[in-house]
């Protein structure tokens, strides 16, 4: 059985959020439960609390040692590329080289107007910031000059450690989204492709169209990940998950519907065989992101830990 990866993701409190150290104590067990990584959304504008992300890591970074850490997905557009380039190194030295970053344009064009950044050109502008990230962290003196961004001799010390696993030999950048133009983005720009509540087949289709888009990129031999965020909660059977879940899907409203297909719910069994659904479209890493009140996240995280992501480390 190939080696299946789970982490969580942090965020989307739109139960309510837990106190500070309920956070860092949750974090400081999570590898004794077996979990692969934490992910943190970022919002700006948000019907529901939302911690700073860059923020969140430090706090996470501090209280493991293991665990792979990112953002799912940093809303790169809102910032300048080099504070982030600037931030993102900062972690990873003091992660010790945990980082991953992933970065979208987010779905909120709220955001845009609230920071003064006009959505014109918003595909580009990311795309610019990638380049800017990969320029700053691999060169020690780098100049970069595009459309939105235009520099000289910067230099950002300490750099993060060179990757040997991806393509570019900087940390890893992933691409979030599912729009065509996120899709052609991933198999040009990035070494993984991060998918947020998709289905089984939306999922293939998803990579599918990456995979052609890498070939016509001249990409065709690399090396692009894949991971996917799923909205989950464990409980003794599917009727007690879904009970327990009623409160967020009422919120929804009529959105609820559509979101309940992409989660994962009910007995640990339940939510292994949804997963296994997505295992034969080759998928092999998950985020699972617990719906659940302040009182029972912590309990959800180490269902997650010692329930999901121990089987599959048991199964290798």
């Amino acid at each position: 059985m190939k080696q299946v990866k789970i982490g969580v993701g942090f965020g989307l409190w739109r139960l309510g959020m837990p106190p500070a150290e309920t956070i860092a104590r949750v974090a400081e067990h999570a590898e004794d439960w077996g979990l692969d990584s934490f992910w943190l959304s970022d919002h700006l504008l948000a019907p529901s609390p939302e911690l700073d992300v860059v923020a969140t890591l430090s706090l996470l970074a501090s209280r493991t040692s293991r665990m792979k850490l990112g953002p799912s997905v940093l809303l790169l557009n809102l910032r300048h590329p080099l504070m982030v380039a600037k931030s993102f190194a900062s972690l990873d030295y003091l992660s010790n080289g945990r980082m991953v970053m992933a970065v979208g344009t987010g779905a909120n064009l709220a955001d845009y107007a609230a920071c003064g950044i006009p959505l014109e050109g918003r595909g580009k502008r990311l795309d610019e910031g990638i380049e800017v990230l990969r320029t700053v962290w691999r060169e020690r003196v780098a100049s970069y000059h595009g459309r939105f961004f235009n520099f000289d001799s910067v230099t950002i010390e300490p750099r993060p450690a060179a990757r040997t696993n991806n393509d570019f030999g900087t940390m890893d950048i992933w691409v979030g989204g599912r729009s065509d133009a996120a899709l052609k983005r991933a198999a040009r720009l990035a070494d993984g492709f991060f998918a947020s509540f998709q289905t089984p087949g939306e999922f293939g289709a998803s990579m599918a169209k990456i995979r052609d888009y890498a070939a016509g990129y001249g990409r065709a031999n690399a090396h692009i990940e894949s991971g996917l965020i799923l909205l989950c909660r464990i409980s003794s059977s599917r009727e007690r998950a879904l009970e327990e879940m009623r409160p967020m899907l009422s919120a929804m409203g009529r959105g609820a519907e559509a979101y309940l297909e992409r989660t994962a719910y009910g007995s640990p069994n339940d939510v292994i065989a949804r997963l296994g659904e997505y295992v034969a479209k080759g998928l092999d890493k998950f985020v699972l992101w617990p719906i659940a009140e302040p009182d029972a996240w912590p309990k959800q995280i180490e269902l997650v830990g010692r329930e999901i992501a121990s089987h599959y480390a048991s199964a290798r």
